[in-house]
């Protein structure tokens, strides 16, 4: 996500910039702060987003299955979760 703010999403997951080139082209966040999953409130609805699962092999993973089954649940207002958010990045 080249254009994002923490302060109008609720950051999930994010990787690790320390394992990431800051410097190759395709980068464009040079802050080193890279959402992998998040969620937010829009008007009446719910958004979640997710980079993990392009790789099929990824879905043998329970987490990663249990993840997007309770984003689901979420989003369609079957269960509440905290959207509210971030703010600030925590070192």
């Amino acid at each position: 996500i080249k254009d994002f703010s923490r302060d109008k999403i609720r950051v999930l997951a994010h990787l690790d910039a320390s394992r990431l080139d800051l410097t190759r082209p395709l980068v464009h966040r040079k802050d080193g702060d890279f959402p992998a999953a998040w969620a937010k409130s829009y008007g009446k609805g719910r958004v979640f987003y997710s980079i993990l699962g392009h790789d099929a092999n990824d879905w043998d993973n329970p987490a990663l299955s249990t993840m997007y089954f309770e984003a689901i649940r979420w989003a369609l207002g079957l269960v509440d979760a905290d959207a509210s958010p971030s703010g600030s990045r925590r070192h």
